[in-house]
């Protein structure tokens, strides 16, 4: 090949380089007007939104964001702290011998319980409705008494016809043997 064929090859590509220059941002332009001109209204912008969003999350509503408002009347767990529910509707302390002190009781008197036999037996009658309670043993120096149980209605038939629930108290022997207790206790009724 010839000198010449080598020399013209660059100019050859010098032109066709200026000549797409040209042409190309032209039609670059045009194409960006295109695209411009093709505007989609907001409405339409709010369906596609609102298919894509019923796709990926259909148990989410933004109609019940509202109601995330009433998390403030979360406010009012404040009112725990003074919740009277939370206390005991009555309360005792029950002496061996059946006596309630009055100076730690509220709404149990010594008038509602019933002392019979076998000892560490207390039956109680003459309060309000109750649903439950717990009763909890008094240390006491030289007693081995450890645990009580609440029952309603007279279950062991040693109680008055009138009873609403009694009370046993449990003690352990030297030997390890339960039986009825001696010591006094604290009663919670609610």
């Amino acid at each position: 090949m010839s000198k010449s064929y080598y020399r013209s090859k660059p100019a050859a590509m010098v032109v066709t380089v200026i000549a797409l220059s040209f042409v190309l941002p032209d039609s670059a332009v045009a194409e960006t007007d295109t695209v411009a001109k093709a505007t989609i209204s907001s409405a339409r912008v709010r369906r596609i939104a609102n298919q894509e969003i019923n796709k990926r999350a259909p148990g989410l509503s933004v109609g019940s964001a509202v109601s995330a408002q009433s998390a403030n009347t979360a406010n009012t767990a404040n009112t725990a702290n003074t919740a009277s529910s939370a206390n005991p509707v009555l309360f005792a302390r029950v002496a061996a011998d059946g006596t309630v002190d009055p100076a730690n009781s509220q709404g149990v008197t010594s008038a509602n319980v019933t002392k019979p036999s076998p000892a560490g037996l207390f039956c109680f009658s003459g309060l309000p409705a109750i649903k439950g309670g717990q009763i909890t043993p008094e240390i006491v120096a030289n007693a081995f008494f450890e645990s009580g149980l609440l029952g309603f209605g007279d279950a062991l038939g040693n109680c008055p016809p009138a009873t609403q629930f009694f009370v046993t108290t449990l003690s352990r022997n030297d030997a390890g043997v339960l039986s009825f207790g001696t010591g006094p206790f604290f009663l919670h009724l609610y």
